[in-house]
């Protein structure tokens, strides 16, 4: 195994796992962050979900090549962190998803010209 090839590909995981974080559930704050236009928060999230799997694909192709080749030299890299970052960023996006899943219906904002009923 070759531990730096394999700690890339978890950067690398890390990346994607980021990127899609921020277009599913974070879009809003950046699109607001960012004054984006409505088509461009759109294309926003379209661009950080293409290459947030595009990113995730390098990863897996990459983790796996580093698993199966052999190393000559015994690395001094460490892979724990980058392994706990990547499992705390999971567990963050199933916390994310099973909250919007479960989180009440929001109200839609009032259009011109409706009144408040009390």
């Amino acid at each position: 195994m070759r531990k730096r090839t394999v700690k890339t590909g978890l950067r690398l995981l890390l990346a994607a796992i980021i990127l899609v974080l921020t277009g599913t559930f974070f879009s809003q704050y950046v699109s607001s962050f960012f004054f984006l236009s409505a088509r461009n928060s759109v294309e926003f999230v379209q661009l950080s979900l293409f290459w947030g799997g595009i990113l995730g694909a390098a990863a897996i192709i990459t983790i796996s090549a580093g698993l199966i080749r052999s190393s000559i030299y015994n690395d001094a890299t460490r892979l724990m962190p980058t392994s706990l970052l990547v499992v705390a960023l999971l567990i963050l996006f199933m916390v994310l998803f099973y909250r919007s899943l479960s989180a009440p219906p929001a109200t839609p904002p009032i259009r011109p010209g409706e009144t408040v009923v009390i």
